[in-house]
């Protein structure tokens, strides 16, 4: 089976957070959310089709069905976007996982007029709910997005096998970074609880302190 590299990127704040990396470190597991609970308020929304009232009831409970755990790919390491977004501004941590490329299925981006396209009104309610939830508009293109699917009522999945946690270094290239560290609370505490963190890796999972790009 083909295998790929994706990145879950997570905050590291407070203890909260700590104990929610501890967790997926030593179960492998990652929580998944309903459609309606991710980030984007439009989830779903776009497809422009003459569909009947029926077929649109039964296309929103097969999406509401599904429970979801997004990744990204590619050069995400290198994104300042994602870990501005999801690891709260390099005080947190990428997960690098490998998993089989059947196991998740990856983003296709879409402009809102395209949107619809290949999204037939022959298709089953299930495979035109599932071609929806694979879908975003193209100004999030830059998440390279794949997303674990599953269609059950658990809500923690194991997906795949870490190997590496990549800690963001916030100002670790400055020539005063002690100094930085010193007079701001929140990279204090960020450091601790990455010592910490670090402290409890298995062998088997690598820890690399990640610089922001200059």
């Amino acid at each position: 089976m083909t295998k790929i590299k994706v990145y879950k990127f997570r905050p590291l704040a407070n203890c909260d957070d700590y104990c929610r990396i501890k967790s997926i470190i030593e179960t492998g597991k990652f929580w998944c959310s309903k459609l309606w609970n991710l980030n984007d308020p439009m989830e779903g929304v776009y497809v422009i089709l003459d569909i009947s009232r029926g077929i649109l009831e039964q296309v929103f409970t097969e999406k509401n069905e599904y429970v979801i755990c997004a990744f990204s790919g590619g050069d995400a390491l290198n994104n300042h976007l994602l870990w501005g977004y999801y690891a709260n501004g390099y005080k947190g941590v990428a997960i690098e996982i490998e998993v089989e490329l059947n196991e998740i299925e990856k983003m296709r981006y879409k402009t809102k007029e395209n949107f619809s396209e290949g999204i037939s009104l022959s298709d089953e309610s299930s495979t035109i709910a599932k071609k929806i939830i694979t879908r975003k508009l193209d100004a999030w293109d830059h998440e390279t997005e794949f997303r674990f699917l599953r269609k059950n009522k658990e809500d923690n999945y194991k997906i795949g096998s870490i190997k590496k946690i990549h800690f963001g270094n916030p100002y670790g290239n400055v020539k005063n970074y002690e100094e930085v560290k010193t007079n701001s609370k929140s990279l204090k505490q960020y450091t601790e609880l990455k010592n910490r963190l670090k402290s409890i890796l298995p062998s088997t999972i690598e820890s690399i302190d990640f610089l922001p790009l200059t």
